[in-house]
């Protein structure tokens, strides 16, 4: 069985968390015997420097050429994966024109004649996504829509879809009760960070992505007030497509005055970040249907302080503390919450850093639900589902 996956941003991205998760999954799938491929634009959410070529570069791809056809494509293999991207001027989606989304499907349209995959899978609600999909459709190949955003409002982006997988069972309630139909849950694909050898013990209070939907402003009211109150708290801030920076600006809070807070910027190995981190700290504001992050603290048997918001507390289940965030903020992500907001999530992570027997309880609860997530467990029923799926659209076209 072939599967081609497909999107506008690049698949390679290391700042999107859906395109991690699609190349990870996708290598799962490779392992069980599935040929999988993926073609994409050069399109980032947080690109690294103004060259489109140095972009492409840096996430490891080579070029291509193809007979006949200008030099725009380029290939990096993960395993037994093979993506393609398309190189454009363009380097964020607010800039994919309508002519580049044309150019992009031409050139997978191209990839569907020579590759003749027995399954397109897609993520994204543009024109191009809606046309590759009916292609798809009228050529026989099984289509199948990857849903792990909450953003989508109009049930015509899944016209064309005969399967739809999600990620968690919040996003698949979601949806139902948005549109009426179900979801396929999948669960999430992680393969656990490799921590370095010898590394110093963990110490910080990790957050990662420091943006408004991820509660960026809930964050720096936890930090203030854990300077006042809990001074052994050290947290660290990865950079990925929110920037600290940005919050600081925006609402006029500077973290830099406290001792406790350091800042790096995007990571390629999370193993280093997970290896220095002693609790993960997710004060999600929006429907975060399956935040990697947190599965990827598991297999570390790092205990959790998270909101209640998506898909999170069903990925951690009791190896987790899980708050209700301020329904305020849950309306306006922006808004600075004051600063009593803060004293549940101040107090979890005084709980989990002050009584070591709570703190192993989370460890052993975090190492246990790691064990649930292994993909083996899910794998083969995914993988003949889609063997099925392939299966009735050949019957449905031959008849």
């Amino acid at each position: 069985m072939r599967l081609l996956f497909s999107a506008i941003n690049c698949t390679l991205d290391t700042s999107n968390g859906a395109a991690i998760s699609i190349r990870t999954f996708l290598r799962f799938l490779s392992r069980f015997g599935v040929e999988c491929r993926s073609f994409s634009a050069s399109i980032y959410d947080r690109p690294e420097t103004e060259d489109p070529v140095q972009n492409i570069t840096a996430t490891g791809a080579l070029p291509v050429q193809e007979p006949g056809l200008p030099q725009t494509l380029w290939l990096a293999v993960d395993e037994d994966v093979h993506h393609y991207v398309e190189l454009f001027p363009s380097k964020v989606q607010r800039q994919f024109s309508q002519a580049d989304e044309q150019t992009l499907y031409n050139r997978v349209l191209r990839m569907l004649d020579t590759y003749k995959p027995d399954v397109l899978m897609l993520y994204g609600a543009r024109r191009y996504e809606r046309s590759l999909l009916k292609k798809a459709q009228e050529r026989g190949i099984a289509t199948v829509f990857y849903l792990v955003h909450p953003g989508y409002k109009k049930i015509e982006d899944f016209q064309h879809a005969d399967l739809i997988f999600t990620d968690t069972e919040a996003t698949r309630q979601l949806f139902a009760d948005r549109f009426g139909f179900d979801c396929r849950v999948i669960g999430k694909f992680i393969e656990k960070p490799v921590s370095p050898p010898n590394a110093p013990p963990p110490q910080f209070v990790t957050f990662i992505n420091p943006s408004p939907e991820k509660g960026v402003t809930l964050f720096m009211r936890i930090v203030e007030l854990a300077a006042q109150s809990l001074p052994q708290a050290k947290f660290l801030v990865v950079e990925s497509r929110g920037k600290l920076e940005t919050a600081e600006r925006r609402t006029g809070l500077d973290l830099s005055r406290y001792g406790s807070v350091k800042r790096i910027g995007l990571q390629r190995d999370m193993g280093l970040v997970f290896a220095a981190t002693k609790i993960l700290l997710v004060p999600s504001l929006w429907h975060d249907s399956g935040p990697r992050v947190t599965v990827e603290a598991l297999s570390h048997g790092i205990p959790s302080v998270v909101s209640n918001r998506g898909g999170i507390a069903e990925l951690v289940g009791d190896a987790g503390i899980v708050i209700d965030p301020p329904p305020p903020l849950v309306e306006q992500h922006w808004l600075v919450p004051p600063i009593v907001e803060a004293i549940p999530w101040v107090e979890s992570l005084r709980q989990l850093l002050g009584d070591r027997m709570v703190y192993e309880q989370y460890h052993q609860a975090s190492l246990a639900r790691w064990r649930e997530h292994d993909p083996d467990l899910r794998l083969p029923a995914i993988v003949a589902e889609l063997e099925q799926l392939v299966a009735r659209v050949r019957l449905a076209r031959a008849t």
